[in-house]
């Protein structure tokens, strides 16, 4: 299976969680059916975070493909840079800020799976009152 970056079903956060999520390998995409994880990109611009929170069901693990931010993992904070990666597992609440100069981006697996639909939802819920670390 091949799967690629495809910009048009980048899904925008507005403030005050502003990032950008990509679908990367999701079983919303009509291709996947059977699988134990998901794949997305998100990248966040400079000063940008997600909230602090935490999944129910599952754990996600984060790679740092570029730029720099902090990351907190269960109260923790750690510095976030390339190829560093931070796992978040159930109920373990996590977040990630951009505190350099440039798009932060972070490719992001989710197990068991997680779909393009579920991340919208939850980024809207998490604008109308989540965590802010």
């Amino acid at each position: 299976m091949y799967c690629c970056y495809d910009r048009k079903k980048t899904i925008a956060v507005p403030e005050p969680f502003k990032r950008y999520i990509t679908p990367i390998f999701m079983k919303d995409n009509g291709e996947i059916q059977d699988s134990g994880f998901s794949i997305h990109l998100t990248e966040w611009e400079p000063g940008c975070k997600v909230d602090y929170h935490s999944h129910d069901g599952g754990l996600e693990a984060m790679y740092c493909l570029s730029g720099r931010g902090i990351a907190a993992v269960d109260g923790k904070i750690h510095e976030f840079r390339p190829d560093t990666v931070i796992i978040a597992a159930e109920h373990e609440k996590h977040q990630i800020i951009n505190t350099g100069e440039e798009m932060l981006r972070v490719l992001c697996i989710s197990m068991p799976p997680v779909t393009g639909k579920d991340l919208g939802k939850r980024a809207i819920e998490a604008i109308n009152g989540q965590d802010i670390l």
